[in-house]
């Protein structure tokens, strides 16, 4: 598992496609109490699903496509249909960018796609940079417009990981988000329940911290193998506890994940995993 044993490194550019991702000291500390808790829980529920092979090995298949697809040179001949395959295994962008992407068209989409996986600047800047470069189109409010710039976010965090997923961590804001404080990271933040905000900041090392610190516990626990896919089924397990504590009063499992959903079918939704429906695009139902 040497990926989260190197020794960190300062960020730099990808000109060479030799970009590093080094953990950045958190600001808080991570409890592993917590950990044991949820780790326990996971267990069981693997337990009950035929464990985490079937996860590890429907993560694999989605790095293979994004790998390919988005490969420096399949990426110059990238289209419109082969990005609709990529943006529906992205849940939290599948029903919100795709009119924004076709309205810049195909040739904008490869220029902000390439500037995002091999551009010279720093990731911190290339992925606030991806989505800044592609105009929201059709709409006017702006509580809407946010909603389609945090989706494109989520669509270009998980370019850069599913196309090199030892190489880059999930950045998607469900992981965390400092804008509105919350994600599967902050379930591990010591005393996170009673902070009203948990300043992590917004670095690509914070997301590398986290995976590494949980990657470290998980590996302690004799589960070791594919570091970079079973971080992701664990973070979307922690995310999915927090979404369903919140949406007692709220309702949010049933709009956003489809009602009563048991615990690793919300975890599949999260990661992009879920069955597509066969009788009409997910990508083109657009939901504002």
């Amino acid at each position: 598992m040497p990926w989260f044993k190197r020794p960190p490194e300062a960020q730099a550019g990808n000109r060479d496609g030799l970009e590093t991702v080094g953990p950045i000291a958190l600001p808080v500390d991570l409890d592993e109490r917590v950990f044991r808790q949820k780790f326990a829980q996971f267990l069981t529920l693997l337990g009950e699903a035929g464990g985490i092979d079937p996860f590890v090995a429907a993560l694999t298949v989605k790095h293979e496509l994004f790998a390919k697809a988005l490969a420096p040179a399949a990426l110059e001949g990238l289209g419109l249909a082969t990005l609709e395959t990529l943006v529906e295994t992205v849940m939290p962008a599948r029903k919100r960018v795709w009119p924004s992407l076709e309205a810049l068209g195909e040739a904008g989409v490869r220029q902000g796609v390439q500037a995002l996986l091999y551009g010279a600047q720093p990731l911190a800047e290339r992925l606030p940079a991806f989505v800044d470069a592609i105009p929201v189109a059709g709409l006017e409010d702006q509580k809407a417009i946010r909603k389609v710039r945090r989706a494109l976010w989520d669509l270009g965090a998980e370019l850069l990981h599913f196309r090199a997923p030892v190489q880059y961590p999930l950045m998607t804001r469900w992981v965390w988000d400092q804008g509105t404080h919350s994600g599967a990271l902050r379930e591990f933040v010591k005393g996170g329940d009673a902070l009203d905000k948990v300043l992590l900041g917004t670095d690509p090392g914070v997301y590398e911290a986290g995976r590494r610190w949980l990657a470290e516990r998980m590996a302690e626990n004799g589960m070791y193998r594919d570091p970079e896919f079973i971080v992701d089924v664990f973070f979307a397990h922690a995310y999915g506890d927090y979404m369903r504590a919140l949406s007692s009063g709220m309702g949010l499992m049933n709009a956003d994940f489809g009602g009563k959903e048991d615990p690793l079918e919300v975890v599949k939704k999260l990661l992009g995993i879920d069955a597509a429906r066969r009788t009409e695009s997910r990508v083109k139902k657009v939901l504002h």
